[in-house]
């Protein structure tokens, strides 16, 4: 089973707000109907239009989400939208796909030569492109093959991916924040994790890290290390701990060695420690 501390959520007074629409930052007793009612709109509309950011309760709100309060009630798209986007922090190509009707795919290809190889690693005050045509990607040049004796071989098949058992159902998952759930399970079910960890402490917060505890099965660690960081831009990674290393952004998703903390669990040796926006 899926074991989690429960995280703390509270919901305070409604606090007042400009009377116009555009973003507005959540303060301490910000909530949705308040929101709303400053700005001349419904909460469903402000909660349609933000979804991605609040996550499935719309009851919940964290300080310091930006929210848009002024849209058109569904899902913007890039065609009736803005083209262009100005990231700001906490993005992710897919958090801005998934407000723009489209994938982060199509939107690292619109802004490759912005973004860069990397699609986890955006800069605060790139502008990138909403829609339009991409760029065709260079043709690889050809390299001459090598002879070899073996070169009639035919090549060894490839190794068969691992199956796991099934993990947990999506009900023991709780203890995460709305929009981080999903990456979680994905994460779980994919390796056949049974045992999901956060604890009050843990980086950035409790609702938004989880330790995948493998024991000693090094080889599914590093396999859900691999994952996350192959998956970082969609899943909303922030960073990833594994066997007293860390990988992010910053990193360019390379591992860093860090500090000796003493026990194995502190190190993270039993366990890929994974950070979500």
């Amino acid at each position: 089973m899926v074991v989690a501390a429960a995280a703390a959520v509270s919901v305070g007074m409604i606090a007042p707000a400009q009377a116009h629409s555009g973003d507005h930052t959540v303060r301490s007793g910000d909530t949705l109907g308040g929101l709303a009612a400053s700005h001349g709109t419904s909460w469903r509309t402000i909660y349609a239009d933000n979804r991605d950011t609040i996550g499935s309760n719309p009851n919940l709100l964290r300080i310091g989400q930006v929210l848009t309060t002024g849209g058109s009630g569904s899902t913007p798209s890039a065609a009736s939208g803005s083209s262009a986007y100005t990231v700001r922090a906490g993005d992710t190509l897919n958090r801005i796909a998934a407000r723009h009707g489209t994938t982060w795919q199509q939107l690292h290809a619109l802004n490759r030569e912005v973004v860069g190889a990397n699609p986890n690693v955006l800069r605060v005050g790139q502008r990138l492109l909403l829609s339009g045509q991409a760029s065709p990607a260079a043709a690889p040049r050809a390299v001459p093959e090598r002879a070899s004796r073996g070169s009639d071989r035919p090549a060894p098949a490839p190794a068969p991916a691992p199956t796991y058992a099934a993990a947990a159902p999506s009900s023991a998952y709780g203890a995460w924040d709305p929009h981080v759930r999903p990456a979680v399970q994905e994460i779980a079910d994919r390796f056949g994790i049974s045992t999901v960890l956060t604890r009050p402490g843990h980086t950035p917060t409790q609702g938004r890290a989880a330790d995948f505890m493998v024991y000693t099965d090094r080889a599914k660690g590093d396999a859900v290390a691999q994952y996350v960081i192959d998956n970082a831009a969609r899943l909303g990674v922030e960073s990833v701990i594994w066997r007293q290393r860390i990988a992010g952004p910053w990193t360019g998703w390379a591992w860093r060695a860090m500090e000796d903390r003493g026990s194995a669990t502190a190190n993270h040796m039993d366990h890929p420690h994974v950070a979500f926006r």
